[in-house]
């Protein structure tokens, strides 16, 4: 039997020295890191349409952030209901060669309306600092990779037991969501903010293996599973942007009151 080591993203070249005790110098091993060999090899295409599409999807919304906040489409309350409507009527569509234009269109409005959506709060924090969404962007690339690799490596689909706790820390944000019209409270706005930042990292686990796992079972539908992706990656962006915002908000009023 082949001995394994417990590390799978290094490498023990030489496991015993010349005069037999253990060598302990590990190197990274770049090819374990990005050898997706648990699954199937039409899983792993699917995968690469599935992030590809996911790439579009940004490039649009970026896109819709820079028509919004140039002033050409800046409308982000029209933006929003647009964005539910192509939403709605993408996950209605039946995914084949026939409809994959028409899905690949929704799919970019939906993301360049989101952009329009998203452009007063990224201006906002431009305005305070520009520091900030660029800190932001790259906090957002670096926790989806994270828990994007580490939900494909995990072999058992343990991460799709998430699924009803998502849900019901779902239901309790909506619920805190709803109590704070009334009562404004910031206790309960940052509670709803960081149980929110959580959950979204929650999805972006389960919708990574539900992706696995429906395309095992034949749903080749890219554009749908992209489109996943795209929203707990918006959702994750958002949040963290408010809480770097609020923080240096919060520091700014400090260093005025001394």
């Amino acid at each position: 039997m082949s001995q394994t080591t417990s590390f799978p993203f290094f490498d023990n070249t030489n496991q015993y020295r010349a005069d037999g005790k253990p060598n302990t110098s590990n190197k990274f091993n770049l090819k374990t890191l990005l050898d997706f060999s648990n699954l199937q090899p039409r899983v792993q295409t699917h995968l690469k349409n599935v992030y590809t599409c996911l790439l579009g999807a940004t490039l649009c919304a970026t896109l819709g952030i820079y028509l919004s906040m140039a002033g050409w489409l800046n409308y982000p309350r029209l933006a929003m209901f647009a964005s539910i409507i192509t939403t709605i009527w993408l996950f209605s569509i039946d995914f084949n060669g026939r409809t994959q234009m028409k899905c690949f269109g929704l799919i970019s409005a939906t993301a360049l309306f989101t952009g329009i959506y998203l452009s007063p709060l990224i201006n906002l924090a431009i305005h305070v600092d520009p520091q900030i969404v660029i800190t932001a962007l790259l906090l957002t690339t670096i926790i989806f990779v994270c828990f994007t690799l580490s939900a494909l490596f995990t072999k058992s689909r343990t991460y799709l037991y998430l699924g009803g706790i998502l849900g019901t820390g779902t239901s309790i944000m909506l619920l805190l969501s709803l109590m704070n019209i009334f009562g404004r409270s910031q206790l309960i706005f940052n509670v709803n903010l960081y149980l929110g930042l959580a959950i979204a990292c929650g999805y972006i686990l389960y919708d990574t293996q539900l992706i696995v796992e429906r395309a095992n079972n034949g749903d080749m539908n890219y554009v749908k599973h992209a489109l996943l992706l795209f929203i707990d990656m918006v959702d994750l962006f958002v949040r963290i942007l408010i809480i770097l915002l609020k923080n240096s908000q919060s520091k700014d009023k400090k260093s005025n009151n001394r």
